[in-house]
């Protein structure tokens, strides 16, 4: 079973957080090949990343991709993100985990800042 983990940075404003797990309620909905797909803040909020992923191994999922909502490759995906992965290897040991790169390495992302802006 399949499953989609949205890392968020996280904030200590709960319209932020509120708004993270909007989002990933709507990637849920949307059709795909993930049977769950839940959201973890790395800092400031819950839940993090490894009650995250220890919820979807209770709920079944044996190949959990993990996608790091960051704009930018700083510390917390360059250094935090591949440490945190390294645990939940050792503590699901049975686990297929994805670390996908950060969002705004996308190669579409110029073009969904023209498009975004273009809608305005």
């Amino acid at each position: 079973m399949k499953a989609l983990l949205l890392i968020v940075h996280g904030s200590r404003k709960a319209s932020s957080t509120a708004e993270i797990a909007t989002l990933a309620k709507k990637v849920a909905a949307m059709p795909s090949s993930f049977e769950h797909v839940r959201h973890c803040f790395l800092e400031l909020a819950t839940p993090k990343m490894a009650s995250s992923i220890d919820e979807l191994t209770q709920l079944g999922c044996n190949d959990i991709t993990l996608m790091p909502y960051f704009l930018a490759e700083g510390s917390h995906v360059a250094d935090d993100l591949p440490k945190l992965l390294s645990q939940a290897q050792h503590n699901h040991p049975t686990i297929h985990f994805t670390l996908m790169e950060h969002f705004g390495a996308s190669q579409k992302m110029p073009s969904w800042i023209l498009e975004y802006v273009n809608q305005s």
